[in-house]
C-alpha cells in the first residue's frame, strides 16, 4: 500500500472519511431502489475525488488509490473467504461440471476470442492482446449477487454466477502471470506453451490442496476450543489471509485458490467445528469485512477514473467491450449447453444462461491485474481500457441485470416458496393480532383502537386465507405431497441443528444427519423423491472407510491399533447417528399435524406419515442393536449424556443470574469458563473400553474349545487379535487370501457365497461361533463372505498363533480340522 509520507492522523482520518462516505451512501442507496450499492459507489467515488481537490478535509482522501496490493492482499482475501464460506457446498458439487467448464477452459476461449479480435482490429500485438483478454475474462458478480438476493432468484442459478467467479479469479490471474513472463522473456515457442499449462495446472491445483491442508488444520483446533468466540473469528481471519500469502509466497501457487478451499471447507465440514453459540456471531462478521472490502474498493475504483483518459481511449474501449461480449455469448451459449449433454451434469436452460450471460460484470481482481503490470508503453493505455470496460460492465450490464431477471420471471418463487409465503405471512399476522388483544386485556392499551385494528386483521386474514385455499385447489396431489415432505426435512433439519446445539449429538452425527437431509432435499426437489430410511454417507466416511478397507487389504505394521480405534470409532458415531435419526424422525411425526397445516390433504399426510414412521422404526432397531451386543457402551453413553445435560443447564442458569444481575460478572465468567471446561472433558472420555470382551469368558463358550482345561484358557488368549466391525463392513472377501480364522465374541455375522452373478447367504453366525478355519489350515483363499449384519467383536487366530498354541495342546488342531471337514462336506453336499 503506497502510503509513505502520510502521517497517521492523516491515514486515519482518510479511511474514516471513506468509511462514512460508504456508509452514507449505503443508506441513501437503499432508498434508491433501481441503482444497485456498488453501482453508485462508483458514482459517489467520482464525486469524492473531485471534492478531494476542492474541499478542506477531504485532502488526505486523495492520497488513497487502488494499488494491486491492496487489492490482492486486503480485500480479494476478505471477499474471496466470505464468498466461499456462505455458498452452498452441495450446491457447488451439483453443478460443478458446467462451474469448472465456465471457469477453466471458457475462460481461456473468452482469452483467445478477445485477444484475437483485439490484435485484427487494433495496432496491439498478438500477445499484449491475449493479456487484455486474459484481464478482461474474469468475472466479478458483486453488484449481481447482491440484486439476485434481492430479489429472490433460484438458489442454483445465484451458485452458478458465484462458483464461476470464484474460480475463474485465480485463472485469470494465473494466465496473466503466464503471459506477462512470456511478454518479459521475449519469446513463444511450443515448449513454451507445454511448460505454461504444466504450471497452470501445478499453481491452480496446488492452491487448492494448500488451502485444504490449512482449513484441515484451523478445523480441528476450532474443534478444540468451546464457546469462545474472539479466538474463533480471529483463527478463520488468520486463515483467510495466511492461506492467500503462504499459498503465493511459500509456496508459489494460488493464493485466491487457497483460499477457495479453506472458505469452501471451514463453511462446510468446518461449520460443525464452530461453537454453536458463535455460528451466528461468526457469519454476521463476515459479512460485514466483506461489505467493507467492497464498498471500499468501489469507491476507490470511482476515485481513480480519469474521464478524459477514457475519452481519448474510447475507440479501443468499444473494441474491448464488443469482444467481451462475443466472447461470453460464444461461451455461455456454445459450450454451456454441450456440457449439459455430459451424463453427470444437469442442464441449464435458456433462462438462466441469459441472466449469466448479461450477469458478467468485471471488477477488483482485473483492475488489480491490470495495475500490477510492469512499466512499458501500453501500460497506461492498458489501464484506460480495462477501466472503461469495468465501467460499462457495472453501469450498463449492472443497472439492467434486474430488468432481465424479472422479464425472464426468474424473481418468482416456486409453488412450495409461494405457499410458505403465504402461511408464514398468515401466521404472522395471527400472532401480531394475538399479542395486540392482550395488551388490550392488560388494560394498557385502548381498547377501542385494539377493536379497529383486530378488526382489520382479521378481514386480511380471512383474505389470506381464501388465498391459500384458492392455491391449494389448484395444486395436484403429488406437488402438495412434496411441499409437505419438504417442510417435513426443514423441521428434520432444523431438529438435528437443535440437537447439536445443545450438545445431544457430536459432529460427526450432526454432520452425517445433515448431510442427508440435504441430500434428500435434492432428491424431493430435482427427483421428486420421498424422504428414505439410508443415512447417506458424507465425504469424510466415504474417506474414512476407504483408508480401513486399505489398511485391511495391506496391513501395515504398528497400524493395527489404529485400525481398530477406526472401527470402534465408527461403531459408536454409527449409534450417535441412528439416536439422532430417532430423535429428528419423533420430532416429524409428534408435529406432523402444524407441519401439514388444515389444507395438506389427508392421503398426502398420511403417506408421509408412514415414511417417517420406517425412518423412526429403522432407527429404532439400530439403537436397539447396539443396546442389546454392547449393554455397556450404552450405559456409559446414556450417563455421558445425562452429565452433560446437567452441564449445559448448569450453564445456561448461571447465564441467566449473571442476566438478571443475581450473580456478578467476573463471579459468572468463572464458573462458566470451569463449566465450559468440565464439558470439554466430558467430551474427550473413551468410550472405546465399552467394548472390550472378556476373551477367556468368549473361550469357555467355543465348541472347538470345549475340551480344553480352564486353566489352558489364557494360552490362547494370549495369541487371539481382538477385532471390531461395524455394521455393514465386510470381515472376509470370497476370492481374498487369507490364514486366519475368527471368534464372534458379539454380534451377528452372515455368510454368503458369490457363484458367477448371483450371491446367496448360507448361514448367520451369532456370538460363540466361528469362521475362516479352512483359510486358517490350507492358506487358501476365502471361501466365502462374511460380513457384520450388527456390530461385531471378534477375535481373530492366524496361522502362526496357531501353531505357538499347538504345541502345547495339539489336540486343538484336530478338533478345528474336524469342524473344517465338516463344513467342507455340508458346501459339497
Amino acid at each position: 500500500m503506497e502510503h509513505e509520507g502520510i502521517e497517521l492522523a492523516e491515514l486515519v482520518t482518510g479511511i474514516m472519511l471513506l468509511m462514512l462516505v460508504a456508509a452514507v451512501t449505503t443508506v441513501l442507496g437503499k432508498r434508491i431502489k433501481k441503482l444497485p450499492l456498488t453501482i453508485g459507489l462508483v458514482f459517489v467515488g467520482m464525486l469524492v475525488s473531485v471534492l478531494a481537490e476542492h474541499v478542506p478535509g477531504f485532502g488526505s482522501v486523495a492520497t488513497f488509490t487502488l494499488t494491486p496490493d491492496l487489492v490482492l492482499f486486503v480485500f480479494i482475501p476478505t471477499l474471496i473467504f466470505e464468498s466461499a464460506f456462505n455458498l452452498n457446498a452441495r450446491q457447488l458439487g451439483r453443478n460443478i461440471v458446467p462451474i469448472l467448464t465456465l471457469a477453466v477452459p471458457g475462460l481461456l476461449i473468452s482469452t483467445f476470442i478477445i485477444g484475437g479480435i483485439v490484435s485484427v482490429f487494433s495496432d496491439f500485438g498478438f500477445l499484449i492482446a491475449l493479456l487484455l483478454g486474459a484481464i478482461l475474462s474474469a468475472t466479478d458478480p458483486v453488484a449481481v449477487i447482491s440484486i439476485f438476493k434481492q430479489l429472490g432468484v433460484p438458489e442454483r442459478l445465484t451458485v452458478l454466477v458465484e462458483g464461476e467467479s470464484l474460480l475463474n479469479d485465480a485463472t485469470s490471474l494465473v494466465l496473466a502471470t503466464l503471459l506477462i513472463g512470456i511478454l518479459t522473456a521475449g519469446s513463444f515457442t511450443s515448449q513454451v506453451l507445454v511448460d505454461g499449462l504444466g504450471e497452470f495446472l501445478f499453481v491452480f491445483f496446488g492452491g487448492t490442496f494448500v488451502g485444504w491442508i490449512l482449513a484441515m488444520t484451523v478445523g480441528e483446533i476450532l474443534g478444540r476450543i468451546e464457546s469462545d468466540p474472539d479466538v474463533e473469528i480471529t483463527l478463520t481471519t488468520i486463515l483467510a489471509y495466511f492461506s492467500f500469502i503462504i499459498a503465493e509466497h511459500v509456496f508459489h501457487v494460488s493464493g485466491i485458490m487457497a483460499v477457495v478451499a479453506a472458505g469452501l471447507m471451514i463453511g462446510s465440514w468446518g461449520k460443525t467445528k464452530i461453537s454453536p453459540s458463535t455460528e451466528e456471531f461468526m457469519e454476521h462478521f463476515w459479512e460485514y469485512l466483506a461489505y467493507l472490502a467492497n464498498v471500499l474498493i468501489f469507491l476507490m475504483v470511482g476515485m481513480q477514473i480519469d474521464l478524459m483518459a477514457l475519452w481519448e481511449s474510447i475507440d479501443l474501449i468499444i473494441l474491448v467491450v464488443g469482444g467481451m461480449l462475443i466472447s461470453r455469448g460464444v461461451v455461455v451459449f456454445g459450450i454451456v449447453p454441450l456440457v449439459g449433454k455430459v451424463p453427470v451434469a444437469d442442464t441449464i436452460d435458456m433462462s438462466y444462461r441469459m441472466v449469466m450471460y448479461w450477469g458478467g460484470l468485471r471488477g477488483a481482481i482485473a483492475l488489480a491485474i491490470v495495475l500490477s503490470l510492469p512499466a512499458t508503453e501500453y501500460k497506461d493505455s492498458l489501464i484506460a481500457i480495462v477501466m472503461g470496460a469495468v465501467l460499462f460492465t457495472l453501469i450498463v450490464q449492472g443497472l439492467s441485470i434486474e430488468i432481465l431477471v424479472k422479464k425472464l420471471k426468474l424473481d418468482r418463487p416456486g409453488p412450495g416458496d409461494e405457499l410458505a409465503k403465504l402461511e408464514g405471512d398468515r401466521e404472522a399476522r395471527v400472532e401480531g393480532l394475538s399479542r395486540l388483544n392482550r395488551l388490550a386485556e392488560s388494560g394498557l392499551f385502548s381498547q377501542r383502537i385494539a377493536d379497529n385494528i383486530l378488526q382489520k386483521g382479521q378481514l386480511q386474514i380471512a383474505e389470506q386465507q381464501q388465498g391459500i385455499q384458492r392455491f391449494h385447489d389448484n395444486m395436484q396431489a403429488e406437488q402438495m405431497l412434496h411441499i409437505l415432505a419438504m417442510r417435513c426435512l426443514v423441521r428434520e433439519k432444523a431438529r438435528y441443528h437443535e440437537l447439536f446445539s445443545q450438545g445431544l449429538i457430536n459432529e460427526w452425527a450432526y454432520r452425517e444427519l445433515d448431510h442427508t437431509v440435504d441430500v434428500q432435499m435434492d432428491g424431493v426437489r430435482h427427483k421428486h423423491q420421498l424422504p428414505g430410511t439410508t443415512i447417506e454417507a458424507s465425504i469424510s466416511k466415504r474417506f474414512s472407510f476407504a483408508i480401513m478397507k486399505l489398511l485391511d487389504a495391506l496391513p501395515v505394521p504398528g497400524f493395527g491399533a489404529i485400525l481398530e480405534d477406526l472401527r470402534t470409532l465408527w461403531i459408536i458415531r454409527d449409534y450417535g447417528v441412528a439416536w439422532g435419526r430417532y430423535r429428528g424422525s419423533s420430532s416429524v411425526l409428534s408435529n406432523l399435524g402444524r407441519i401439514a397445516g388444515d389444507e395438506i390433504d389427508a392421503d398426502c399426510l398420511e403417506q408421509i406419515r408412514s415414511v417417517y414412521q420406517d425412518i423412526s422404526h429403522q432407527s429404532k432397531g439400530l439403537i436397539d442393536e447396539v443396546a442389546e451386543q454392547y449393554p455397556e457402551f450404552v450405559e456409559a453413553t446414556q450417563e455421558q449424556l445425562g452429565q452433560r445435560m446437567m452441564l449445559i443447564a448448569e450453564h445456561d442458569a448461571v447465564e441467566h443470574a449473571a442476566d438478571l444481575g443475581i450473580i456478578q460478572s467476573g463471579i459468572a465468567y468463572k464458573i462458566l469458563k470451569e463449566q465450559s471446561e468440565r464439558i470439554r472433558l466430558l467430551g474427550q472420555e473413551n468410550m472405546s473400553a465399552s467394548f472390550e470382551i472378556g476373551v477367556e469368558e468368549l473361550i469357555a463358550k467355543v465348541p472347538i474349545f470345549a475340551e480344553i482345561s480352564a486353566q489352558h484358557y489364557s494360552l490362547i488368549a494370549d495369541q487371539l487379535k481382538a477385532r471390531i466391525v461395524p455394521r455393514g463392513m465386510p470381515i472376509i472377501t470370497q476370492g481374498q487370501a487369507g490364514d486366519s480364522m475368527f471368534l464372534i465374541a458379539r454380534g451377528i455375522a452372515q455368510v454368503s457365497v458369490t457363484e458367477g452373478n448371483s450371491s446367496k447367504q448360507v448361514a448367520t453366525l451369532y456370538a460363540g461361533d466361528f469362521f475362516g478355519e479352512s483359510a486358517l489350515l490350507h492358506r487358501t483363499p476365502r471361501n466365502a463372505t462374511a460380513t457384520a449384519a450388527t456390530p461385531c467383536s471378534l477375535y481373530e487366530l492366524k496361522r502362526p498363533d496357531l501353531d505357538r498354541i499347538c504345541e502345547g495342546r495339539p489336540e486343538i488342531r484336530r478338533l478345528i480340522e474336524k469342524v473344517d471337514e465338516q463344513r467342507q462336506h455340508e458346501n459339497i453336499g
